[in-house]
């Protein structure tokens, strides 16, 4: 349900860019940055009480697994979305 989640968030994400820059090279690889941005905020800035200053060893695997969801989900967000705007006629 995660993959699911982060998939349709990094397709949102990606054709709002792609509507504002109208630039694939822009809009795609900034969603899978922005999950790696989150991943090592919740990892090192957020306060987590039951670690109990230990840290969490499984941040790299999320990164590994979740960063191509986020590219994958930015290709098909921005292609879908100038196969849509193409049929549209804008």
């Amino acid at each position: 349900m995660g993959f699911v989640v982060l998939f349709l968030l990094a397709a949102l994400v990606a054709v709002g860019l792609d509507y504002w820059t109208r630039y694939w090279f822009v809009s795609v690889p900034i969603p899978p940055m922005l999950f790696v941005a989150y991943v090592l905020f919740d990892v090192y800035v957020l306060p987590h009480p039951d670690m109990h200053g230990h840290g969490n060893a499984l941040w790299p695997i999320a990164v590994i697994f979740g960063s191509p969801v986020a590219l994958l989900g930015a290709i098909c967000g921005v292609v879908g979305f100038r196969w849509y705007r193409r049929r549209a006629g804008q």
